[in-house]
């Protein structure tokens, strides 16, 4: 006796992410099967049932409500899991047999873009590492903001200055070679700072594939910053091949890569690193007592990445310590400004992780909405900024972007008070699309002709009590408590008997129904299809939105 088709679908699929707990999406839950249940259902603390696939067994079952699926990824992403989401990707209600479905994202804790892993002043690292001739090549990115960037270790003492720079990143996951898997100073390094591994084929790691994969992404500015740098390249072009391979081709948001060199700042070993508590204290690994949470007295998470990053790598150079020296001077003796500019940036969403959830197809109609009102506080901060006089200020401000058209185009398209969900409708304002105006018409039409066809039915058979209800199993219903059963009229047809009444349907009811449900089904598609759209014209501004976002 075989499985099932459905279950034989999902062992098909599962086979291809062995090392990921699958979330197969059934209807409007997500479901785990056979080892990936046993192993959720602990993690998660949720019931473990069984399902009948075919054979004499129940096969082990658990399941989550899609909507939710966000804190539970979270979770196991903070246990070191990856989760393959798998989307039906077809309309069951056309389906030919099974319905198709697909998995159009891994999460993993490199790559998440969202939900209790991700600190809002903290960025999320995903490395990559190579070593060819005695050299490492580091790449890491952030997916959540963009940021891209990539250095290299040679020299005696190549190996303490990776570790040292590693123990600084804090990475989340780190991608590595079959070809070095086995190193046992890289091995520890992973352990020791509790870093989630991933190896891949060399074949990712190859100048070849790195270079066809950096152009693809980035075009060929990349190059000019990168000659002689061959392992940094193999690195970084590895990292944008797992993200490919992670992210489905769902976008990507990095636009950017920068080369970085450990010497232009102050180098800090590890243990330095550890007692003098810059950012994370000794006891207990917070924030609490330590430097950062002294001087952290910023109004956006995109400043709280910068100021952490910035105590993290001190400068050496004395003429860059100093353009940053006479903005700080500059602010100091100008109190007016600086509350004007405090009261602008605390209404600053976090503008490079709300457009990259836009990018990958994750930002609702909320996220869209946080996105214009950080939009909207633009043009004031560039007139505040315009009235310095510092270096850093005046070059600042050339980079700030007011993004009026963006935010005039949401203004005009998304609601002020959405639902969390985008498939429910009630995304897009009246006036943005004339068919979306015509279906909330026919809508609200429908409504008055259900209440004056109630009145009708109610003067006409004598009934008083006689209301028209509505459920998502029967449709609309013409309900008539059993006292009045004698007076229901011969076109009446039964439709559901209850203890205390009776529930009926009539031709002029049911033709009401057609119209106002079909209706109301392409209104929530149309506007699904509309908010898509709207989405993906954000996310073709990523680069004026990144920029913005670092000038702020």
């Amino acid at each position: 006796m075989s499985y099932t088709p459905m279950i034989m679908q999902y062992l098909e699929i599962k086979a291809k992410y062995p090392e990921s707990i699958l979330f197969f999406r059934l209807g409007d839950f997500y479901e785990m099967f056979f080892e990936d249940a046993i192993v959720a259902s602990a993690e998660l603390e949720i019931t473990l049932t069984g399902r009948d696939g075919g054979k004499s067994e129940k096969i082990p079952m658990c399941g989550i409500p899609h909507h939710a699926a966000e804190n539970y990824i979270s979770k196991l992403i903070q246990k070191g899991y990856k989760v393959a989401i798998c989307e039906q990707v077809e309309d069951p209600a056309v389906a030919q047999g099974i319905v198709k479905r697909e998995v159009v994202r891994v999460i993993t804790p490199g790559t998440i873009l969202e939900g209790s892993s991700l600190d809002e002043k903290s960025h999320n690292y995903l490395g990559a590492l190579v070593l060819s001739n005695n050299i490492y090549g580091l790449a890491v990115a952030d997916v959540s903001t963009g940021l891209f960037q990539c250095t290299e270790f040679s020299g005696s003492d190549r190996f303490r200055l990776l570790a040292d720079e590693i123990a600084r990143l804090r990475l989340a996951e780190l991608v590595i070679p079959e070809s070095i898997a086995s190193d046992r100073l890289i091995d520890e390094l992973i352990k020791e700072n509790k870093i989630s591994k991933t190896v891949l084929a060399d074949r990712y790691f190859s100048e070849e594939e790195s270079i066809g994969k950096l152009s693809q992404f980035l075009g060929d500015d990349w190059r000019k910053d990168l000659v002689d740098y061959s392992r940094a390249v193999n690195a970084s072009g590895s990292l944008l091949w797992y993200l490919e391979l992670t992210q489905m081709n769902n976008g990507c948001q990095i636009k950017q890569l920068e080369k970085y060199i450990t010497s232009q700042y102050v180098l800090i070993d590890n243990a330095s690193r550890k007692n003098l508590e810059i950012t994370n204290s000794l006891r207990d690994g917070s924030r609490w007592g330590t430097l950062i949470w002294v001087l952290d007295r910023t109004k956006t998470a995109m400043g709280g990445r910068l100021i952490k990053n910035w105590l993290e790598q001190p400068l050496t150079d004395p003429g860059e310590i100093n353009f940053r020296l006479d903005g700080v001077e500059e602010l100091f003796g100008n109190i007016i400004i600086r509350d004007d500019l405090a009261k602008n940036l605390k209404h600053i969403y976090d503008m490079e992780r709300l457009a990259g959830k836009a990018v990958f197809g994750t930002a609702n109609a909320r996220d869209l909405l946080s996105l214009n009102n950080s939009f909207n506080e633009l043009p004031e901060i560039k007139v505040i900024v315009a009235k310095l006089g510092a270096s850093i200020f005046q070059q600042t401000g050339q980079n700030i972007d007011s993004l009026e058209d963006i935010s005039s185009y949401l203004e005009q398209a998304i609601i002020h008070d959405p639902p969390v969900s985008v498939r429910e409708g009630q995304l897009i304002k009246d006036g943005f699309d004339s068919e979306v105006d015509r279906l909330r018409k026919i809508q609200r039409e429908g409504r008055q002709m259900l209440a004056d066809l109630e009145l009708e039915e109610r003067e006409n058979s004598g009934i008083k009590s006689l209301k028209i209800g509505y459920n998502r199993i029967f449709g609309y219903y013409l309900e008539v408590t059993k006292s009045y059963i004698n007076l229901v009229p011969d076109y009446f047809i039964r439709k559901q008997t209850l203890a205390n009444a009776e529930r009926y349907i009539t031709p002029k009811l049911k033709e009401m129904e057609d119209l106002i449900l079909s209706s109301e089904d392409r209104l929530i598609q149309l506007e699904y299809n509309l908010f898509v759209n709207i989405r993906e014209k954000i996310a073709c501004a990523i680069e004026r939105i990144q920029n913005t976002s670092k000038a702020v």
